[in-house]
């Protein structure tokens, strides 16, 4: 799989990866992970975890490696690992390593399969986790309330009756359980500290929906 080293694109083979893993107490995975600052901040209070985020885009978490790469006491960390890849296309190493997988406020694909409950995306979001692995999802759902950008207008409103309806069986049928589905307010995102958290909380904009589901 190719790891975000800085500013190098490096291959990790699974030996590579099984003797970083074997170092921590467990992995968690952060799916569309963005620029990795949500993964870094958690492993950085977490350093018994290996923290592992995934995005298709490599060039927007080389800041954050840099960081991770600093000495200790300049805020660097050897627990986060940043890998480029797809949802749909878990590269082999990580599938079924994580003991918790989070999806904070996707974008994109990864958005829209969420939102739809999408087979292929779904699937790969569980191909990430162990069995019984929670699966922690946060949707920014204000996106649909006014000037809809034309890559969601398609994309059905993420509703309380949405998500029974259509997701609820959706995520069944991927290997995913939902098992609540609520509300979350600016505090609860604002606590994420992610960049789209800090930027819509700030902006006063969005409305959230938190996911909670387990890898069946």
């Amino acid at each position: 799989m190719r790891v975000v080293e800085g500013r190098k694109l490096v291959d990790m083979d699974g030996e590579a990866f099984a003797r970083l893993a074997g170092r921590h107490e467990r992995v968690v995975v952060d799916l569309g992970t963005g620029d990795g600052l949500f993964a870094y901040r958690l492993a950085a209070r977490d350093p018994a975890t290996l923290y592992v985020g995934c995005d298709p885009v490599a060039d927007n978490m080389v800041e954050v490696s840099q960081r991770s790469r600093r000495n200790a006491s300049r805020g660097g960390v050897d627990n986060l690992l940043l890998v480029v890849t797809s949802v749909e296309q878990p590269p082999d190493e990580l599938r079924d390593v994580a003991s918790r997988v989070y999806c904070v406020l996707p974008w994109g694909r990864l958005m829209a399969g969420l939102a739809l409950g999408d087979d292929e995306v779904l699937r790969g979001v569980r191909a990430f986790a162990q069995p019984g692995a929670p699966v922690l999802v946060y949707l920014n759902v204000g996106v649909w309330d006014r000037d809809t950008p034309l890559h969601v207008q398609d994309l059905p409103a993420v509703t309380p009756e949405h998500i029974e309806r259509v997701l609820v069986p959706a995520y069944e049928r991927a290997g995913i359980r939902l098992l609540d589905h609520r509300e979350a307010g600016p505090e609860e995102i604002g606590r994420l500290r992610s960049t789209w958290a800090r930027r819509l909380t700030h902006a006063g904009r969005g409305r959230f929906v938190r996911l909670e589901a387990v890898a069946c």
